[in-house]
C-alpha cells in the first residue's frame, strides 16, 4: 500500500511540475493537479478491481469497453467541475479557460492515459514475476 502511495505522489509531482505554468497561481496548480491525479487513481482502481474482474467473468470486450468509457466520463465530469469550481472560487472566471468540452477531452485523456499506463506496468510486472518464478 505504501509503495502505491509513493508512486502516486511521484505521478502527482511530475504532473505538478510539468503543468504549473498553465495555472494562474501555485495554489490552484496544487489543487487542480491533486483533483486530476486523484480521479485518475480512482479510475485505475475502478478498472483494476471492478471492471477487469467483471470482464474476466463475462469475457465481453464490448461490455468492458462501455463500462470503462462510462467510468472515465463520470470521473472526468467530477474532475472538470471540481477544478472549474476551484478556479472560480480562488481566481474568478478565468479568461484563459479553454472551455468545458476542451477540459473534458483533455482531462478524460489524462485519466485514460493513467489507466493504460497502470495496466501496462501491471502486465510487465506480472510477466517479470512469472519469469522469475519459472527460473526458480
Amino acid at each position: 500500500m505504501a509503495k502505491r502511495i509513493i508512486i502516486w505522489l511521484g505521478v502527482y509531482a511530475v504532473w505538478l511540475l510539468s503543468t504549473r505554468q498553465y495555472h494562474p497561481t501555485l495554489l490552484i496548480a496544487i489543487i487542480a493537479t491533486a483533483i486530476l491525479i486523484s480521479t485518475s487513481a480512482l479510475g485505475v482502481y475502478i478498472n483494476k478491481h471492478l471492471l477487469r474482474n467483471r470482464f474476466s467473468q463475462r469475457r465481453s470486450w464490448v461490455t468492458y469497453g462501455i463500462q470503462l468509457i462510462m467510468s472515465i466520463a463520470a470521473l472526468d465530469l467530477i474532475a472538470v467541475i471540481s477544478i472549474q469550481t476551484i478556479y472560480d472560487q480562488l481566481w474568478g472566471p478565468d479568461p484563459n479557460r479553454f472551455g468545458f468540452w476542451f477540459n473534458m477531452a483533455s482531462d478524460g485523456f489524462i485519466i485514460l492515459l493513467h489507466i493504460v499506463a497502470a495496466q501496462g506496468i501491471t502486465w510487465i510486472a506480472e510477466r517479470l514475476r512469472n519469469r522469475r518464478l519459472a527460473d526458480v
